[in-house]
């Protein structure tokens, strides 16, 4: 069995890392603390001139908050997809619930109709659905290819009976894809998850490391935000070295090395 690794992206230099590590896919986005936000033209296309053979899946969500949007964010979504393909991306994540919960599958259907044979994944507005299950038959009948989900828990602990439920139904009609948490430990936990789940597809977000800024000189000063005082002193990336854990992980699993 072929197992794949997607991890998070939100930089140039975070994909190089992915694909050295030997991911076969990244969700490229930005503002991470609003939950992965559509990114910019500049970084869609730096990253898809950097790497070879890296599939990039852009983030198509224009604001944080809930999955209904009005119709001027859902032309805004419309927009960014038809630029997110011409820039270089290999696939797209998206999703739009109704004010019921339930998947928005007139509006879904526009954007897939835009990406034409262009991968589109169902992306975590799955997990805030009303119903799973009937979301996931939605998401098979609109042509999704990808479903992300984390089993609708908010950490890296699964529900594992609704994980399996969604993973059998969804059977070999669509591509279900777990996601890991950031608390999650790769080298511990993954290998149980992947004995156990039946997935053969994961996200990991949990590859993310921190260094010193190396800038010489920071204003000492009082300032309106403590966010923007204390993110000035060191940067987020993407730690090669996490992505490769997970892979060497899954490598052994697909050897029947677990």
């Amino acid at each position: 069995m072929k197992y794949s690794l997607e991890v998070g992206a939100r930089t140039v230099a975070d994909a190089l890392a992915a694909e050295r590590g030997g991911a076969d896919r990244v969700e490229l986005y930005s503002s991470p603390l609003e939950g992965a936000l559509t990114p910019s033209a500049g970084l869609i296309r730096g990253a898809a001139e950097a790497t070879r053979q890296l599939r990039l899946f852009v983030m198509i969500r224009p604001r944080a908050g809930d999955f209904l949007y009005s119709e001027r964010e859902f032309e805004t979504m419309c927009h960014d997809v038809d630029s997110a393909l011409e820039l270089g991306a290999h696939g797209i994540m998206c999703g739009i619930l109704n004010a019921d919960g339930r998947l928005d599958t007139r509006r879904m259907a526009q954007l897939m109709a835009r990406c034409g044979d262009v991968p589109v994944t169902l992306h975590r507005a799955f997990d805030f659905s009303r119903d799973p299950l009937a979301t996931l038959e939605q998401a098979i009948d609109l042509g999704c290819r990808y479903v992300l989900t984390m089993g609708q828990e908010s950490e890296a602990v699964f529900s594992l009976e609704l994980r399996r439920n969604i993973i059998a139904a969804a059977g070999d009609r669509i591509k279900v894809v777990l996601a890991l948490g950031a608390d999650f430990d790769t080298v511990g936990e993954l290998p149980d998850v992947v004995r156990t789940s039946g997935a053969c597809e994961y996200h990991i977000v949990n590859g993310y490391r921190q260094r010193l800024s190396d800038m010489r000189w920071t204003l000492d000063a009082e300032t309106e935000s403590d966010y923007l005082r204390e993110t000035m002193v060191s940067v987020e990336y993407l730690s090669e070295a996490a992505v490769r854990e997970a892979r060497e992980v899954l490598d052994l699993a697909e050897r029947g090395l677990l």
